[in-house]
């Protein structure tokens, strides 16, 4: 998976000439006769121009060929399987102080920041469910595939959210044991991922659309949801349980179940807005493969003239030490990132990694 983009090249800056030999008849030290050179008045100092500073360290090297680099260790694959359903369109129950903001609000939110920080690190899919207004499964809006995150923002803004809209436009059950078959049919569908292969269930309520009940509701169907979840571990299929709010009251020993199965462990619970992000990011924690090392396309390359940065920000050092900053190994040509720098890697926050060479970087 490309996530870095390397520059290769330097050439003449602004205002370099080839300093050859001069016209015929002329001089080389000095002007031609008569001309004048256009020095200070006699006895005058003319000492340096004023505010005149060093060059820049990169004064006259000029990137110019971009080579492709990959992170060492491939993202896994992730199926956002997301609650759409009449009561996330209610706010927040405990919100305080109290607020109209819908619970589809907040998880669209949650779910831009988790696609666009943890574009690179992850292969995005999304699918919605209940896919229509009633019990119908789960479709998949987005197919999973890398750099997926502005296409996932694109359906998430599209979505109603607010209190009045949003009502009318999601009238529908919670039928998550069918949308969980269909998020196992999908993965049917597409290549095996050897990294990971995981579906985030996200749901405000507990699974119903079983027979239907005298008042006009459905009956739960959990012990459904359990068996489908368990179908898809048994696929190689990682389930990660999310239940958002508070309208989850009894549901806890229900979705330990489906965590369980799941093979999670326990449910991530959230009860606000930072609390879903937090889960989110803790979810997203777990799956991406722990690397620093970054695989550079081509030939290996003289360090001293690599320029390092994330995101397009500072220079990053490099450090031979290695507590910390990044050094290159001209044997396996990549380059391996250390301490913080390290850790921003591994967490998934980095989004693109940026090396020019052809200048020289700072060292530590």
């Amino acid at each position: 998976m490309a996530i870095a983009a390397v520059a290769v090249g330097c050439s003449a800056g602004p205002g370099r000439r080839d300093a050859g030999i001069g016209a015929p008849g002329m001089d080389a030290g000095g002007p031609p006769p008569g001309v004048d050179a256009g020095g200070p008045p006699p006895g005058t100092d003319a000492g340096p121009p004023p505010d005149a500073g060093p060059p820049p360290p990169d004064a006259g090297c000029e990137a110019t060929t971009p080579v492709g680099a990959t992170i060492v260790g491939d993202p896994p694959d992730m199926l956002l399987t997301v609650d759409i359903s009449g009561s996330m369109c209610s706010p927040l129950v405990d919100s305080f102080p109290p607020s109209m903001i819908t619970k589809l609000s907040i998880m669209k939110g949650a779910l831009d920041t988790l696609v666009t920080s943890k574009d690179a690190r992850i292969n995005f899919g999304l699918m919605l469910f209940p896919g229509d207004n009633a019990c119908g499964a789960g479709t998949v809006r987005n197919p999973i595939m890398a750099r997926n995150g502005a296409a996932i923002r694109g359906t998430l803004g599209g979505l109603r959210d607010d209190f009045f809209g949003c009502a009318l436009a999601n009238a529908g059950a919670t039928p998550t044991h069918l949308s969980l078959d269909a998020a196992r049919a999908y993965y049917g569908m597409i290549p095996v991922n050897p990294v990971g292969r995981y579906v985030l269930l996200a749901t405000d309520g507990l699974p119903n659309c079983g027979p239907e009940l005298p008042d006009g509701s459905t009956e739960e169907t959990v012990d459904e949801t359990v068996t489908a979840i368990e179908m898809l571990a048994a696929a190689g299929i990682q389930t990660y349980v999310l239940g958002f709010g508070a309208d989850l009251s009894g549901g806890g020993a229900a979705l330990d179940r489906m965590a369980t199965a799941g093979g999670t462990g326990s449910p991530y619970n959230a009860r606000s807005a930072a609390e879903l992000d937090r889960a989110l990011d803790m979810i997203a924690a777990e799956i991406i493969p722990p690397s620093c090392v970054v695989m550079l396309d081509g030939p290996s390359r003289d360090p001293g003239l690599f320029q390092v940065r994330f995101d397009g920000g500072a220079l990053i050092p490099r450090n031979t030490a290695h507590t910390s900053g990044w050094d290159y190994d001209t044997s396996t040509n990549t380059i391996t990132f250390y301490g913080a720098e390290c850790t921003q890697v591994q967490a998934g926050s980095v989004a693109s990694i940026d090396v020019d060479f052809g200048c020289p970087g700072p060292l530590i």
